[in-house]
């Protein structure tokens, strides 16, 4: 991993590590929940096996906590959520207001799913209910722009899905990364310091199988069907989570 410049050396001359700020959206129903734990756990889970040293910590937004020093941190990452960012709750306007700070103030953040459809929303793209209805399972899309913090680079990423909403339009100066024809814009970024993912690198199959087949009078027998049968394919969890890492490590939380 790059070098952190915001690192300080203590008398072993060791980094410090990372702080990420995990911004919780959404938990698990219980009986899922007992699976894999709640988002935070598998945020947690998939961050250490790239980098067991790295610290985390959550605030849960719809339970109105949120970070009172931007300092502390260097980035912020994002769950999903049931919920529309285009919703009318005051915890989700909160948060586009909280985006478009980070975004004023040069401060990073990795958006998945609800978050990368947040980037959007919060600076004047545009996400709404896809016409092809729910994407789930295992999507491959092509990477169109390489950024440093892409290492190893990939030609296409695959990565599970659970998502109706989408972004369809980008906001000012925002540019696609990655996408595929179901999902145009499956990852974006706005400058250097804003980047979203429609994807989720914390899914495991064990997870979303159930989850899936919880939701098939909503999906219908055959797309949980055909969702399920995509499990078996190896994903890029990891790789992505590496990014994820990496794109932090880069600078300091300003741009």
């Amino acid at each position: 991993m790059p070098e952190n410049p915001r690192a300080e050396t203590g008398a072993s001359g060791e980094r410090r590590p990372l702080r990420l700020g995990l911004l919780r959206c959404d938990d698990p129903v219980p009986e899922l929940r007992s699976i894999c734990g709640t988002y935070s756990d598998m945020f947690a889970d998939v961050i250490a096996r790239v980098d067991p040293g790295v610290q985390m910590d959550t605030f849960s937004l719809p339970d109105d906590e949120w970070p009172d020093n931007l300092d502390a941190y260097d980035g912020w990452m994002t769950t999903g959520t049931r919920a529309s960012v285009y919703d009318d709750a005051l915890w989700i306007s909160r948060f586009a207001d909280f985006v478009r700070q980070l975004h004023a103030e040069g401060r990073k953040m990795f958006g998945v799913c609800f978050g990368h459809q947040m980037i959007a929303h919060a600076l004047g793209g545009t996400v709404q209910r896809a016409s092809h209805g729910w994407t789930v399972g295992v999507n491959v899309w092509k990477i169109h722009e390489r950024r440093p913090w892409m290492d190893p680079p990939a030609d296409e990423i695959r990565l599970i899905h659970s998502h109706q909403d989408q972004v369809l339009t980008l906001p000012p100066d925002g540019v696609v990364l990655a996408g595929a024809d179901r999902c145009p814009i499956a990852m974006l970024a706005v400058g250097e310091h804003l980047v979203g993912l429609q994807g989720h690198p914390e899914f495991q199959p064990e997870f979303v199988g159930p989850l899936y087949e919880s939701r098939t009078e909503l999906l219908g027998a055959d797309a949980v069907a055909e969702a399920q049968a995509s499990l078996s394919a190896p994903c890029n969890q990891e790789l992505v989570a590496g990014w994820m890492l990496r794109f932090f490590a880069g600078c300091s939380g300003r741009a």
